[in-house]
């Protein structure tokens, strides 16, 4: 008979010792392994923080290589704009003459040393100078900064420059094609018209060129002295410019450049004369050229021709102080006969301000030589039948022989005459 009593000791002995020691083994077993799973689990959140820190920084440090790689892409830009930031084209022009006067004799006359400077300042302007030095002293003929980026097609210029007045007045003296400035322009505009000032130029957009251009300087005028600009005045004592400048082809080998300006000064003073008046200086300007296509840019016919008008309070001789008004300019033409070789004529019409009764006219047949591109010879005959100066070593027959030379960079833009 099977002993049921002592197998159910058995039985209970047995169910006691697994309760006492195999299920607390289970559970510190099962406690251990979710302990391990907490540290894991604490451990790849530390790993994420650090891996959002990490991107964070990376993000930030991308954004300030972005902003330098921007700053670094327009500087490149900047100087790829202006691959003469660091490298100004420089030039010098020499201009001499050897003069024979029949009423006073002759004279080597060393008219100017000129070097000019131009460089662009970054995409948004250029700045050009011309420094001058001549018997009577070293200036500073000209030194501007032009903008280059302005919308609505505008152009704005600021500092020392020739004023857009006329057509031969804003050119210097070795660009013209013959030798001397007409004494039309000396005495009605004041020479080259070199001004302090500003100056707006607005292009149309048409199908041929067309400019206007407003200005405002102290004066017009190298030889102007009708005001001392190193001295503040009042606003009316300044002078504004307005200009109206249209260019076209008529046919292929003929072309047409015409132009129109004014120049304003409401309040001129007068010695003796304590009110005052206005000034009015205008001008009208007419080129024709031909130029013909079958044959070399060397040769060709070009004819100038402008007309000026001032109208101000003046002193007479007789020391009436009288509004006066007079009229004056100069025409000329020139045949290039080939590469080497030109000739033409100028006539100039040339009043006096105070008595416009009385005027002088030139009668000028000039011939020039280009040895090359960088060098000139040029002679000139000039007869002067003068009633306004009077020094008489300014009259009858004068004899001219020019030599121009240029080194290195120098260009007046588009100003072939």
């Amino acid at each position: 008979m099977v002993d049921f009593i002592g197998l159910s000791h058995r039985l209970v002995a047995q169910s006691i010792f697994v309760l006492v020691f195999m299920v607390p083994a289970v559970c510190l077993a099962q406690s251990s392994e979710l302990d391990a799973v907490r540290s894991m689990v604490k451990g790849l959140e530390q790993q994420l923080q650090k891996a959002l820190e990490r991107i964070d920084q990376l993000e930030k440090e991308k954004a300030s290589t972005s902003v330098r790689v921007g700053q670094v892409e327009k500087s490149v830009q900047a100087v790829q704009s202006a691959p003469s930031s660091f490298n100004p084209a420089i030039g010098l022009v020499l201009d001499a003459t050897a003069e024979h006067r029949a009423k006073a004799g002759g004279d080597f006359n060393f008219r100017a040393a000129e070097l000019g400077v131009a460089a662009s300042v970054d995409p948004f302007a250029r700045v050009y100078s011309f420094m001058t030095g001549s018997k009577e002293g070293f200036e500073v003929e000209e030194a501007a900064a032009i903008t280059t980026s302005l919308p609505w097609n505008l152009t704005a210029k600021g500092g020392r420059f020739f004023a857009d007045f006329g057509r031969l007045p804003k050119n210097h003296p070795h660009e013209y094609a013959f030798v001397n400035t007409p004494l039309s322009i000396e005495r009605m505009v004041g020479g080259e018209s070199k001004a302090d000032g500003v100056e707006i130029n607005y292009l149309f957009p048409m199908p041929f060129f067309l400019r206007a251009t407003l200005g405002g300087y102290n004066k017009i005028g190298e030889g102007n002295e009708r005001l001392d600009d190193t001295k503040s005045r009042a606003w009316s004592r300044f002078t504004y410019l307005g200009r109206l400048q249209t260019y076209f082809d008529v046919s292929d080998n003929h072309s047409i450049e015409l132009g129109s300006s004014l120049a304003y000064t409401p309040s001129v003073r007068v010695a003796g004369d304590p009110s005052g008046g206005d000034r009015t200086l205008a001008g009208i300007d007419l080129t024709y050229r031909y130029q013909p296509l079958d044959s070399t840019t060397y040769q060709g016919l070009t004819i100038g021709s402008e007309l000026f008008t001032n109208s101000e309070r003046v002193i007479r001789p007789s020391d009436l102080i009288k509004r006066e008004q007079s009229f004056g300019g100069y025409s000329y033409a020139e045949l290039k006969l080939n590469r080497s070789w030109s000739t033409g004529f100028l006539f100039d019409y040339a009043p006096s301000i105070e008595s416009p009764g009385k005027k002088t006219l030139s009668y000028s047949p000039f011939l020039t030589w280009n040895l090359s591109e960088f060098n000139r010879l040029r002679f000139q005959y000039s007869f002067f039948d003068d009633k306004v100066r009077e020094e008489k070593a300014d009259r009858g027959n004068q004899f001219f022989l020019q030599w121009t030379t240029i080194i290195g960079a120098h260009t007046h833009g588009f100003r072939g005459r």
